[in-house]
């Protein structure tokens, strides 16, 4: 069994390290574990894994390492049972992770102990539930649009199937995804180097693929990008204001689809529900026939706009939407919380909010 072995100077302020709550650490039980199992902590440096640290597995299946300082950032690390496989963790200033595992099925081990690790831990539960590829990235795209820790979409970004990544910043699909994860670093954590190499993949895929890069930073006070558009009585509505203290359920739509008219019911039975509870609606359209919008928007309760030709088609690009409809909600703090592409799921998740 290959073992990692540290220098004298580490073991010495691992040790010394073991009740400093100053420090992030990892800790668990790995059931079935052999008598001479030793776990290798490593990190991540463009692309290759290296040992920073070991810990002996106990012959219960205890394990604990606590290191000796802060992590500096947020990254994500692994623990490694040689030959055996990888739990892939989160680790930002003093988190504290806990993961369970069976020897014999390592790679598949259970992570808990933080948001995050909770957030990376249902990516892999994503991964592990979908066999059909189609399913699986749009189930993790949703996953990224409706992140802002930045860490669990980098994190979904970089996952593969029998060897091959799911998203290829190369391809439209993969492509769409990086810009999606480039947003949400772009908002929550404009700094992050995380974000900056995913930001540089992206735009080096659009150029490759012949495409216009965009950028993705407006108004990022507010948590999403702001959206200015006329309404059927010609009155200008701002989704920053209309989102001031309330829940926004935003709404990328075409009135003349065949679907829209059930869809509108669906939103009417919403509206009626939860607006006295704080709901309001941003719908925008995108149909090429201003009059026929007009008509059909203006006996709407909720904020119903148009983007007009002259507008272009910026905003979807900041959205990352590419068909239509497409909805969003927006928490009262002003979040965007949730990214919903199938008009059946809306109910149910809106409801979360009140």
């Amino acid at each position: 069994m290959k073992r990692y072995y540290i220098c004298g100077a580490l073991a010495v302020l691992a040790m010394s390290a073991c009740t400093n709550s100053n420090s992030w650490g990892i800790k668990g039980n790995i059931a079935n574990a052999g008598e001479d199992d030793v776990l290798a902590i490593e990190a991540n440096n463009a692309g290759h894994w290296y040992a920073i640290d070991s810990v002996e597995i106990k012959s219960n299946g205890d394990f604990e390492y606590i290191a000796g300082e802060p992590w500096h950032g947020r990254n994500i690390l692994r623990v490694t049972l040689p030959g055996k496989g990888s739990v892939y963790f989160p680790v930002d200033s003093i988190d504290r992770i806990t993961v369970t595992a069976d020897a014999a099925s390592f790679g598949n081990g259970r992570i808990s102990g933080t948001p995050l690790a909770e957030g990376i831990a249902r990516v892999d539960s994503i991964v592990a539930a979908n066999s059909d590829r189609e399913s699986l990235s749009r189930e993790l795209v949703g996953v990224m649009t409706g992140d802002t820790t930045g860490l669990v979409s980098y994190y979904a970004l970089g996952k593969s199937v029998d060897g091959s990544p799911v998203f290829n910043p190369y391809e439209s699909l993969g492509n769409r995804a990086y810009g999606a994860v480039a947003q949400v670093y772009s908002q929550y954590r404009p700094d992050d180097p995380l974000g900056k190499a995913v930001e540089k993949a992206y735009f080096d895929g659009r150029m490759k693929l012949g495409k216009m890069p965009v950028r993705y930073v407006e108004v990022p006070e507010t948590g999403f990008v702001d959206i200015v558009r006329y309404d059927a009585r010609g009155k200008e509505q701002a989704l920053k204001d209309v989102a001031k203290d309330k829940v926004v359920l935003l709404n990328f739509a075409q009135y003349d689809l065949p679907a829209t008219p059930a869809i509108n019911a669906m939103l009417m039975d919403l509206y009626t529900k939860y607006n006295s509870k704080g709901l309001e609606i941003y719908q925008l359209a995108f149909d090429t026939d201003e009059v026929s919008w007009r008509e059909a928007a203006k006996n709407l309760p909720w904020v119903a706009v148009w983007n007009a030709p002259s507008d272009g088609p910026s905003v979807l690009a900041h959205y990352n939407i590419s068909s239509l409809p497409v909805f969003y909600i927006i928490n009262r703090n002003g979040d965007l919380i949730e990214r919903i592409e199938k008009p059946a799921d809306v109910p149910a998740k809106l409801a979360r909010q009140f």
